[in-house]
């Protein structure tokens, strides 16, 4: 499968402000690139959970999604308005983490663009995904929100534990969750998406919502 990310999407991921890196790296990122390439594995789920909202004096809005309940007013904010959310997760599987690994062992500048690269090629793929639901909630008449992932703003990082369960992600897709909650392969993301029958919403990615976009380097 083709996942090559943009390439100024990689430079970003690298820090370049203000400036561009010369041909050497450009040339070592496209290399970086198509060994990326030949490892991935690339696997998804998601599942679709109709939602309502509770909203309580001097407390967070309590969301329910299925069974699941979270409190959060960020993710209530990026959900206003939406009468069902997609729980997705999506992964590149563990060869990116060993090419990075084995490059960290004496060319520490490769390894750099390595992990760069595995990242915005996991947002290639998180987009593929997004656009497949986007699609999916056209069928029905619905508009889809920029997805929403544990760790941004108040929604607490904790989720994974809840998403990692009701999606079953070890047995669909190879990933599992650390002691400190972080996910194995490292290339792998959760998010929640929310559809609405308003017409005009987002369809794709944002950082809506988040507190820490304002001063983000990474900000989209």
């Amino acid at each position: 499968m083709d996942l090559t990310p943009d390439i100024n999407e990689v430079i970003r991921y690298l820090g370049y402000r203000g400036s561009v890196p010369d041909d050497s790296v450009r040339a070592e990122i496209g290399e970086c690139i198509g060994d990326l390439q030949k490892e991935v594995t690339p696997r998804f789920v998601y599942e679709k959970f109709p939602l309502s909202v509770k909203t309580e004096q001097d407390e967070a809005p309590l969301l329910r999604l299925g069974d699941l309940e979270i409190r959060s007013r960020d993710l209530a904010k990026n959900l206003d308005g939406c009468c069902g959310v997609y729980m997705m997760a999506v992964t590149l599987g563990p060869g990116p983490d060993r090419l990075i690994r084995r490059a960290s062992v004496g060319q520490m500048s490769r390894a750099v663009i390595l992990q760069a690269a595995a990242a915005a090629m996991t947002e290639t793929w998180c987009d593929r995904i997004n656009e497949r639901i986007r699609q999916e909630a056209e069928l029905d008449g619905l508009c889809t929100r920029p997805r929403y992932s544990p760790g941004y703003g108040d929604l607490p990082l904790e989720l994974q534990k809840d998403i990692s369960r009701i999606l079953n992600m070890p047995k669909e897709i190879g990933v599992s969750l650390t002691d400190t909650l972080l996910m194995t392969p490292s290339k792998s993301v959760t998010a929640l998406i929310g559809v609405s029958d308003r017409p005009g919403e987002s369809r794709g990615r944002g950082c809506s919502g988040c507190k820490a976009s304002a001063n983000c380097a990474y900000r989209i």
